[in-house]
């Protein structure tokens, strides 16, 4: 008998899995689902890595999640070391099921912070990279979305009023804690790349770029901590 999924729950939270970067990952309603344009972040962080040619690069994913970017990152960096911070420890219950799916607990830390708040002083100017999947969904856009999505956790959907709270302080607090010559990596919603660039730029970044989805939608932007 065919499988009847709910118009309202994720098909992923019915199957307690989705298909990111060629794994199956484990999800449940204590982590947003996957999306395609995080698989963008990965391979444009991954691939700034391999340019620079860094040994052992040392990166920070702010609002791991299932733990998706980490996971990704070690597979497509041999010899990168993650941590993984996260506001809800119960979305790190779930991100370290997955690390111990996939062996990569020796690889991969992960850590309840607040943004950046377990981070200082201690890892000032410690990380070559930044990767984060901020929540960014405006007030008006989170009325708007479909039931099945708000099945997933508010906290990793919600931004604020304009979606750009957690874009800001990445934008305002990353360089600290980045190395000289290190990068910022962050997913963004269809609408935010002008607002986030310019926060970069103020933020001292240089080299501000942007890269686009399938759907043409600038969504991930980087930019580079020099001197």
């Amino acid at each position: 008998m065919m499988k009847q999924y709910s118009e309202t729950i994720p098909v992923q939270y019915e199957e307690g899995r989705a298909r990111f970067m060629g794994m199956d990952v484990l999800v449940d309603p204590r982590v947003l689902i996957p999306r395609p344009e995080t698989e963008l972040l990965v391979e444009v962080a991954a691939g700034l890595c391999r340019e620079r040619g860094w040994t052992s690069p040392f990166i920070l994913d702010v609002g791991t999640g299932s733990g998706v970017i980490p996971l990704a990152l070690t597979k497509l960096i041999g010899d990168c070391r993650v941590i993984g911070s996260d506001v809800s420890e119960e979305a790190l219950c779930v991100a370290r099921e997955n690390l111990r799916r996939f062996d990569r607990e020796r690889r991969v830390k992960l850590v309840v912070s607040d943004m950046f708040s377990a981070f200082a002083p201690e890892h000032e100017g410690a990380f070559n990279a930044i990767v984060s999947n901020p929540p960014y969904v405006s007030d008006r856009d989170y009325e708007k979305l479909d039931a099945w999505v708000k099945a997933e956790p508010w906290i990793a959907l919600h931004g604020g009023e304009e979606g750009m709270d957690h874009l800001n302080v990445l934008a305002r607090e990353s360089g600290r804690f980045l190395a000289p010559g290190g990068f910022i990596a962050v997913e963004l919603g269809y609408d935010q790349a002008q607002k986030v660039k310019d926060r970069f730029v103020a933020a001292g970044f240089t080299d501000v770029t942007s890269f686009t989805d399938l759907n043409g939608y600038e969504r991930v932007i980087t930019g580079w901590k020099h001197g």
